[in-house]
């Protein structure tokens, strides 16, 4: 099989080339808001930062929104389904996130697929990059394997201070990088010394121990003081899914126009966490103690879902842990079942 051509292209090109896309695309990437870095939608390359900072949301949010109208009807019976999408470029996108996309990607096309989720998809291009070191005290790529980008991207690019190496993983990735971006061809060398830099950044971080027999551990680990320990702190806000980048429960409600003539019906983000998740007509509810549904958020991550998609499902961004007002976190968590 013949190795794919390594190009090389400047940051400039690349600035430039996202300003030229405006007339066809809407431009995502990492900006500031007052005090913040958020991912959003920008009017010009000036306003993007290159630097990362963690953001309290991922890209999830430009894929799957948090409310979404999913179909319009009327009392006589017609229903008109919904699907809003539109040309979208990600730019900038950390490994952690793309892992999510990834996991997103696979969730959303079982079945019959999702046709909003997946439309959204068929018309964005995501561009990630690389990350040469941990971005923040609370992230812990590393330990689950998500500090590299298995997924999620159509073009990806390692830096070289002033310059980037790019791989392409996807024919619409080509065809918008002839279109936008000015190449070079590089060297075997420069994609080396672009991972040597990484392997510096993130010496001596290794993986969770036996990570790829989570499932199989935790499936062991019902019934772990863990649970009791860090259960009984949880004050079952939700915060850490509303902020997670794998996470896609939701809930889906009717609402109707004040004249009871015509509705939508809505598709929003729901929480495992929240402590009416599991109640049932009637009243029973499956997991009414925080223990049992912190429990079984966790227990997704390392577990069931992770035997499912082949790798963690939390990708350790460190943003539920950012967010937990209880200092709640899935690291602490593997570590005392599992072992450093």
């Amino acid at each position: 099989m013949t190795k794919p051509e390594i190009l090389i292209t400047t940051k400039k090109s690349i600035l430039k080339g996202l300003d030229q896309a405006h007339s066809t695309y809407r431009i995502i990437a990492l900006t500031r808001n007052q005090e913040r870095v958020i991912y959003d939608y920008i009017n010009s390359s000036d306003e993007i930062e290159l630097e990362y900072q963690p953001t309290v949301l991922s890209v999830k949010k430009f894929f799957f929104p948090q409310d979404e109208i999913i179909l319009d009807y009327t009392v006589e019976g017609k229903v008109t389904p919904r699907i809003e999408a539109e040309n979208l470029v990600l730019f900038g996108v950390r490994p952690c996130d793309l892992n999510g996309i990834k996991i997103l990607d696979e969730a959303f096309a079982e079945s019959h697929g999702d046709p909003n989720y997946l439309s959204r998809r068929e018309k964005s291009i995501v561009i990630g990059i690389d990350c040469q070191k941990v971005c923040d005290k609370d992230a812990f790529c590393y330990k689950v394997d998500s500090n590299e980008a298995k997924g999620g991207f159509d073009i990806m690019l390692y830096d070289l201070e002033d310059r980037y190496v790019i791989q392409v993983a996807s024919a619409k990735g080509q065809k918008f990088l002839e279109r936008y971006f000015e190449t070079t061809p590089g060297l075997p060398s420069d994609l080396e010394k672009a991972l040597a830099k990484k392997k510096e950044g993130f010496k001596g971080l290794e993986p969770f121990k036996n990570l790829e027999k989570f499932p199989e551990i935790f499936e062991k680990n019902k019934d772990h003081p863990v649970w009791e320990e860090e259960g009984s702190r949880c004050l079952s806000c939700g915060s850490c899914i509303m902020v997670c980048p794998t996470c896609y429960c939701f809930d889906v409600a009717d609402e109707l126009a004040l004249n009871l003539k015509k509705g939508q019906r809505m598709r929003r983000w729901d929480a495992c966490m929240l402590s009416a998740f599991a109640e049932v007509a009637g009243g029973e509810n499956f997991r009414p103690t925080a223990k049992e549904r912190l429990h079984h958020r966790i227990d997704r991550k390392f577990n069931f879902l992770m035997a499912k998609h082949g790798q963690a499902v939390c990708v350790g961004c460190g943003r539920c842990v950012r967010a937990c007002l209880a200092d709640i976190s899935p690291k602490v968590i593997a570590e005392k079942i599992t072992g450093k």
